[in-house]
Order: C-alpha cells, then sequence, then structure tokens
C-alpha cells in the first residue's frame, strides 16, 4: 500500500480524485501534518486510492475509495464501503493500537480517511521482500502479532449487516482466492473451513504488501477485507505468500515456515500444524491463486519457469488427495533448488 511514488500517468491525481472534496480533505490532513509540502501515489492496494501527504510536521495516509477498484478498473465498487473499513480499523486500532494504524479523520462525502502512516520507512515487507529473504525474528513477530490479533477479536459481531459478512466471505475469500483455480479439492477446503467452529472477524488479505516490519514494529494495512470466518484461513493465506516470496531461497524456506507458525497459537484448536492438512489445503490454494487468478493482479515474486514448475506441482498435490505442510514445503523445494 505504501510503496514510494509511480512515475507517469498510470494514476490519477489527488485532485482528479477528490475533485470537490480536495480543499475538505487536505484540511484535514493539515490538522496532523502540518503545511503539505508534498503528496504521493502509493501502490500495491487494488481497491482504493491510497496517497501520502508529506507536511512539515509528518506524514499521513489518505485512502479514497471510488466507484471502481483503483488496480481494477473493470470491477464496480460502491464508495460508500469505505464506511466498513473504518468500522473494522477502529475496532482494531482500539483493541491493539500498536499493530494498526489510527484513523485520523473520516470523510464520508468525499469517501476518504485520513490515518497515521505506520510506514516509517515508506516501504511495505513486500519490498524488501523483492530484496532479501525473511529473517526469523520478523517471523516471529508475525505469528505473535496474528494470535494477538485473533485472540482480540473472537466474540465480536459482524461488521456487515444481515448475512452480509457470509455473502463477502463466498465471494471475496473463497471466490476471488480459493475457488478462483476451479479446483474441487479447493472447493471441499472452503466447505471445511465453513465447518470449523469459532468463526469470527478475521483479516482476509494479511499479506506482505499490507506489511510492515520496520524498526522492530509490526503493523497491518488495508481492512477492507475483514469479515466473518475461521482464523485458519488468514494463517493459510500469510503462510502461502512466505513460500511464494522465497521459492528462489532454498534454504530459507523451512527454518521460516516452521518459526512463523510456531508462534501462532491458533484460538481453540491445539492441533499440531505439521499435520493440519486442511491449513496446507488454504495455503496450497492461496499460492496457486496468486500464480494463475488474473483477476487480482499481484506482480511475480520468481522466474516465470520456477512460477510454472510451482503450479504444476500445487496442481498435483491438490490431484493426488490430502496433503501436509511438509508436502507443500517439499513440492516448492525444488523450485529453489
Amino acid at each position: 500500500m505504501t510503496a514510494p511514488p509511480i512515475t507517469g500517468c498510470t494514476d490519477p491525481g489527488l485532485a482528479e480524485i477528490l475533485g470537490p472534496h480536495l480543499n475538505q480533505v487536505l484540511g484535514a490532513c493539515r490538522r496532523h501534518s502540518g503545511r503539505t509540502t508534498r503528496v504521493e501515489v502509493c501502490s500495491g492496494g487494488n481497491v482504493s486510492h491510497v496517497y501520502r501527504v508529506h507536511g512539515e510536521a509528518d506524514n499521513v495516509i489518505v485512502k479514497i475509495r471510488g466507484p471502481r477498484f483503483a488496480r481494477i478498473p473493470h470491477i464496480s465498487t460502491d464508495p460508500a464501503l469505505i464506511m466498513v473499513e473504518h468500522r473494522a480499523l477502529a475496532i482494531h486500532h482500539g483493541l491493539l493500537p500498536d499493530l494498526f494504524p489510527k484513523v485520523l479523520a473520516l470523510l464520508p462525502d468525499a469517501h476518504a480517511m485520513v490515518m497515521t502512516d505506520v510506514f516509517p520507512d515508506g516501504r511495505t515487507w513486500r519490498e524488501h521482500l523483492d530484496q532479501r529473504a525473511a529473517t526469523i525474528e520478523e517471523c516471529r513477530r508475525l505469528g505473535t502479532a496474528l494470535t494477538r490479533i485473533h485472540h482480540a477479536t473472537a466474540g465480536l459481531p459482524p461488521l456487515r449487516d444481515g448475512d452480509g459478512d457470509d455473502l463477502f466471505r463466498t465471494e471475496h475469500a473463497y471466490g476471488y482466492c480459493l475457488r478462483a483455480c476451479r479446483h474441487p479439492a479447493l472447493d471441499e477446503a472452503c466447505r471445511r473451513l465453513d465447518d470449523l467452529p469459532g468463526r469470527q472477524l478475521i483479516l482476509g488479505d494479511v499479506c506482505p504488501k499490507n506489511l510492515s516490519l520496520h524498526a522492530d514494529r509490526t503493523a497491518f494495512v488495508d481492512l477492507d477485507n475483514v469479515h466473518m470466518g475461521a482464523p485458519l484461513f488468514d494463517l493459510g493465506y500469510l503462510l502461502a505468500h512466505l513460500v511464494l516470496h522465497h521459492v528462489t531461497r532454498p534454504t530459507h524456506l523451512l527454518p521460516l515456515v516452521t518459526v512463523f507458525l510456531d508462534s501462532y497459537t491458533l484460538p481453540g484448536s491445539a492441533r499440531p500444524w505439521r499435520d493440519d492438512s486442511l491449513l496446507a489445503t488454504v495455503a496450497a490454494g492461496v499460492l496457486l491463486y496468486r500464480l494463475e487468478a488474473c483477476t487480482v493482479p499481484y506482480p511475480s515474486t520468481a522466474p516465470p519457469a520456477s512460477a510454472d514448475q510451482l503450479r504444476r506441482s500445487l496442481r498435483h498435490l491438490l490431484d493426488a488427495g490430502p496433503f501436509t505442510i511438509p508436502d507443500l514445503l517439499d513440492a516448492a523445494r525444488p523450485m529453489t533448488a
């Protein structure tokens, strides 16, 4: 969400996005940042337009939801849904202020929020992983932080009215993600997720582009996918991205995954992760989604030949039947050899 400025004309300017609400939003920024010195586009998010506003006193983030997805313009959306993300941020920051940005101003007419900037170096974890491997300490912090989040949000009511969260889970977590690659084993995984006890608020989009791990602080952003679901989905989603970003780094994968999963304590379950076939299947499905699905873009993390070999290995695992996390890592290991 908070990459360096995009050059060229790939994104509309802040004034074009906000129209008559520009001065109102910049005024809200000035109350926290001081006089504006620079505005830059932030890349990574697919749904909303995101900008970093630099001021004489501080930086703030402006997030604006339009009638279409910012990076997927053929998908229409309701700008008023910014209110749902605002609700999610208020809940999560209220419970865990060290892990989530604070909303400084909500501007419903502009479908915009002004938030604290939780990226001290202006870079997402994804950008760091594009240059280096994750560290053991980062993976330990992620597992611990995800545990804290899931324990803190257990028992909270849905974000959306009626069956809104159930519909969101079906369309986004399952439709856009696990079912996107049209494999029966992933359809079954969706059914098994729904049968798990302890459904609660989960983040729904825990991946490196939505994380900051700079300067010993862990921060999560982009909460527009928060919904009622199984915590195991978040765990498998982040696990898949940890594997994805290390398919060309053979010596790192096993120790990083081990520390991450050992640091996470799944609410309401004591089953060991090494034998958890559902967790392995969810992670494989998310990996396949990133490698095959075209609807939601995610820049490549590996050379085409390696990515294609991993895709075939994942398909083979899903075809062959139940498998575990060690099986998944074995399938990924040849990609890094």
